[in-house]
């Protein structure tokens, strides 16, 4: 009986078709992620890994094209100016109807009885939207102090009113 001599032709131990694909995995490494060229190559992942090992090849690390630096994303505050807000705003409340408003007030009921019954998530909730609150009126005139206060007053006055 013949012993096998495959390792001398075969030093990668792997299909002969796949030694055809080393310069187009060399060719795609430059633009692709292992992973990607595995998918496109449809090769398994050990047997590209060892092409990879053999032929010293790199792939692309990072999702963006060389020599492009990824791109810092703007804090939501500052996307838009308080002109194009209020624009926005402005063209969103012209669009509503009052079926949408009592929709909108129901969702939120159910919203809010739903986190009572999960009184952590209820507590954390509470302290989101006074923090929120703060900041957003942190920064105000005096003028706008004062008109916050005021309807701070009318809506302790409805809230009293609601519970009798």
């Amino acid at each position: 009986m013949k012993k096998n001599n495959s390792k001398s032709e075969n030093p990668l131990n792997i299909n002969q078709s796949t030694y055809e694909l080393i310069p187009k995995i060399k060719e795609l490494s430059k633009t692709m992620s292992q992973k990607e060229v595995q998918e496109k190559l449809k090769i398994n992942k050990k047997t590209l890994k060892k092409i990879k090992d053999a032929e010293n090849i790199n792939f692309r690390t990072t999702y963006l094209p060389f020599g492009v630096t990824p791109k810092k994303s703007i804090p939501y505050a500052e996307r838009y100016t308080a002109k194009e807000k209020s624009e926005m705003y402005q063209k969103r409340k012209s669009n509503e109807t009052e079926d949408d408003i009592l929709d909108k007030r129901e969702r939120d009921k159910k919203y809010y009885q739903q986190l009572k019954k999960d009184k952590k998530r209820f507590e954390k909730k509470q302290q989101r939207d006074q923090k929120s609150a703060i900041n957003r009126w942190q920064n105000l005139s005096e003028k706008d102090w004062e008109l916050k206060k005021q309807r701070d007053r009318e809506y302790q006055a409805k809230r009293k009113e609601r519970l009798n």
